[in-house]
């Protein structure tokens, strides 16, 4: 199993409800959906992610790849901030 990171944005349940009954929905209930699953491939992550947004449904379609956020952007060689860097820690003397 490989570790897949889903993200994107999904209309929750209470959302969903009223899209169906008036056919407009507020943003209020549309939430970010950024998550770990574990799965053999994209299909069936895509499936257990949309199993743990529990009644709610995608905006649109998800990003599913196989890098964080940070580790693309740690790829891409994004200035980091002096206070996240797990640099060398100075010794005391």
């Amino acid at each position: 199993m490989k570790a897949f990171w889903v993200e994107g944005l999904y209309l929750n349940k209470l959302g969903v409800k009223k899209a169906r009954k008036t056919g407009t929905y507020q943003q209020s209930y549309v939430e970010p959906f950024a998550e770990v699953v574990w799965a053999n491939n994209r299909e069936e992550a895509l499936q257990f992610a949309a199993e743990k947004l529990e009644g709610g449904e995608w905006l649109e379609d998800p990003k599913v790849t196989l890098k964080t956020e940070e580790q693309r952007m740690r790829s891409m060689g994004a200035p980091e901030l002096p206070l996240f860097s797990g640099g060398k820690k100075k010794k005391r003397e």
